[in-house]
Formats: C-alpha cells, structure tokens, sequence
C-alpha cells in the first residue's frame, strides 16, 4: 500500500481534472489522424469535454468566446499522489504480478511496454486522435493499463479523496473512461467493453505516514457514447449561444452580476 509523508489536502469529485489544454504543442505533438486536415482543430481532453458538456452555453463560450470557467484552487497532492501510485505499480509491474489491491479482483496483466506507457500516462503528451469530422483534436493522459487475457487493454484511472465514496461517485468518470476506449481504438488497439477505477482515500495518520483505504470499481465502457458526446459538442459549437443553464452555478453567477 503507498504511502506519503505529512499529507495535508485530499481532491474531492469536483476536483479531479486533467485538463490539458494549456500543455499541449500542437507543432510537435505525434497524433493519430482520420485523414488530413489544414485546419487548426480544436483541442478537448476527456475530462473537460465532459465537464463543459454538462452546461451547453459554458461549452460554447469556452471555445467560441474564449470565456472560460473561472479555475479554482488546484490541490496538489492528488496529482502528487498519482505519481507515487505509478511508481508502486510500476514495482509489481517489473514482477510480472498485480498489486495486492486489485490481484485478486482482476483478470489480466499490467501493460509492459513503458515506452509506449509513459507517454501515454504522461500529461505532456498522453494519447490522442484528431477527429477531422468535428475539427477536434481528443488527447489523454491514462494512469495505468490492463491486459486482458484475450489481449484486449483496459483502461484503469487512480482516484483520490478525502472520504469513502458516494453512491453515484464513479459515475462523474463514466466519460473519461469511454473517451480513453476510444482513443485506444482510434489508435488501432483493441479495448474490453469495460475499464477500472481505483479509489483512494485516507484512513490512518501516525508517524509521518498515512495509511489508504482503496476501493476498487468496474465500469462499463462504450466508445460509441464518448463518440456521440464528440458529435453533441460539434452540434453545439455549430449553432448558435445556448441559453443559460438553470442547474450551471457558473451561469447562475454570471446572472447575478448583471
């Protein structure tokens, strides 16, 4: 089980982002294709596209109006602990066995290849696929892969949190895990028709260390439904400025500073 020194802050559900819009150089960048296109696309990453897509009108204006949601305050220890996880992982992985965690709940083997992995996981680059239709540039960073014993790769992502999980918690990931089916199968890779998430969250602080609960969740996956929401975006940025959201607490802001 990892464990790290003096924890101070745990992310919470709306806090899990790997919006990677401001990290990506599209001249150097190596990116799977439909087929050419001299067009500049537009760049959506798994969890924004999913969270902009709860609220047309943000959507729009993020990309039409360059009018973004406000950021808040960032915590850097999930990202921090993502990468202490990589590298307990990455023990196991060189001996061909699964971490105690998950060896007894999953069929299959950790991907291998690392120099194909680390791009792929790395938020730098990740694993992309230009979708010419939509003039959208889809890239992701992944945390970790399965092999399934028929070959297939499972996409498997690292949660951390400050508390036990809510009953609809692994449902806000439902999209992030569908656009990195997809991605794999636009790469030409092969992916089973579900994935994993694996929740972390705080259960005991003694002696500069704390110890982890995990929680370990199946999730269905589609490529066709992270497709669909793609074609949903395109719809939307196509026409015309939505009308504000009743349930979006951006847009419910912006009314009341009028």
């Amino acid at each position: 089980m990892p464990k790290i020194q003096n924890p101070s802050l745990f992310d919470e559900d709306a806090l899990d982002r790997k919006n990677l819009e401001s990290t990506i150089n599209l001249h150097t960048a190596e990116v799977n294709s439909d087929s050419s296109t001299n067009n500049t696309p537009r760049i959506v990453s798994p969890s924004l596209i999913g969270t902009l897509s709860e609220c047309p009108r943000c959507l729009w204006r993020h990309y039409n109006e360059g009018i973004k949601r406000p950021d808040g305050i960032f915590p850097s220890l999930p990202s921090g602990m993502d990468g202490v996880i990589k590298k307990y992982f990455d023990t196991f992985r060189s001996k061909s066995q699964l971490p105690p965690e998950i060896k007894d709940e999953i069929k299959g083997t950790l991907f291998t290849d690392l120099v194909k992995l680390n791009p792929w996981r790395s938020n730098w680059k990740g694993i992309s696929h230009i979708f010419n239709k939509y003039n959208f540039l889809l890239r992701g960073a992944i945390d970790e892969l399965i092999v399934s014993p028929e070959g297939e790769f499972i996409p498997f992502d690292f949660k951390t949190r400050g508390y036990d999980l809510k009953d609809d918690t692994h449902l806000h990931y439902q999209t992030q895990l569908d656009m990195y089916a997809l991605l794999f199968n636009k790469n030409d890779y092969k992916t089973a028709n579900y994935g994993y998430l694996l929740f972390f969250w705080p259960a005991q602080y003694a002696n500069s260390q704390t110890k982890f609960n995990t929680k370990l969740i199946k999730m269905d996956l589609d490529p066709e439904r992270g497709l669909r929401l793609l074609k949903s975006a395109y719809e939307i940025l196509a026409g015309s400025k939505p009308k504000a959201s009743n349930t979006c607490q951006y847009c419910a802001f912006r009314r009341e500073k009028k």
